[in-house]
């Protein structure tokens, strides 16, 4: 019985090195994925929020309405989606 614990715990073993590996080449991507949101979010309210001081507020909240919407609602962030790329395409 010890020979069958011994390799059961080897197959795990291999397994769980496969999903840490898998795991942390997801979290290195979805870091740097967020650190350019972030630096996406600092130039959006340096240059934009800066420019119409007086709807500041709304500029700053959009992002956030959107996002919740693009939560709910597939269409919509599908729509969002494509608008960012030609965004980022122009």
């Amino acid at each position: 019985m010890g020979d069958d614990a011994a390799k059961a715990l080897g197959k795990v073993d291999g397994y769980f090195d496969r999903f840490s590996s898998w795991l942390s080449a997801r979290i290195s991507a979805f870091v740097a994925f967020l650190f350019l949101l972030f630096t996406a979010g600092a130039l959006y309210g340096t240059f934009i929020v800066a420019r119409f001081p007086d709807i500041g507020i709304y500029l700053l909240g959009a992002p956030i309405a959107l996002a919740l919407v693009a939560y709910y609602n597939r269409t919509a962030a599908t729509i969002l989606f494509a608008g960012l790329i030609l965004l980022f395409i122009l």
